[in-house]
């Protein structure tokens, strides 16, 4: 019995180590799965709800939302989300360096963002009307915009 146990309990625990390292390389490196890909903005849907919160008075999160889809067009064009770990600006310079946007535009876009989410004061209709000729001028830019590989 005990030269059972000797030979079975190695087995055990190697495979068990085997499974420790696979569901590791799975859930916590990403390994073994299918990749996401980027994924296409349904533009005309993300302009209803902005519009829809605008309508609404909620212009804060109307203005977010355009942000927000700002971002995941210029993460869309370029391959590369926006990191967790990266705050607006972060993102907005890396875009910079591969987008050819008018840096202007988007800084000011980033800006009313930033006072939108983070601000404790209510957003004005003409702040949100402002944030949205912003977005309406760069969006087309980005959509035609070449990329360029940043040095």
């Amino acid at each position: 019995m005990q030269g059972l146990i000797d030979i079975i309990l190695p087995g055990v625990a190697l495979t068990g180590a085997i499974i420790v390292v696979f569901l590791y390389l799975y859930l916590v490196k990403g390994r073994f799965r299918r990749p996401e890909g980027t994924k296409a903005v349904d533009i005309p849907s993300k302009l209803r709800n902005i519009k829809k919160l605008a309508d609404a008075g909620k212009y804060a999160a109307a203005i977010t939302l355009a942000y927000r889809t700002f971002e995941q067009m210029c993460g869309s064009k370029t391959g590369s989300e926006r990191l967790v770990s990266e705050t607006a600006r972060e993102y907005l310079e890396r875009v910079l360096k591969i987008m050819p946007l008018d840096s202007t535009a988007a800084e000011e876009f980033a800006t009313i963002y930033e006072e939108a989410r983070f601000s404790k004061h209510e957003m004005t209709r003409e702040r949100y009307e402002s944030a949205i000729r912003v977005f309406t001028d760069l969006y087309p830019k980005i959509e035609g915009s070449p990329i360029t590989t940043a040095v």
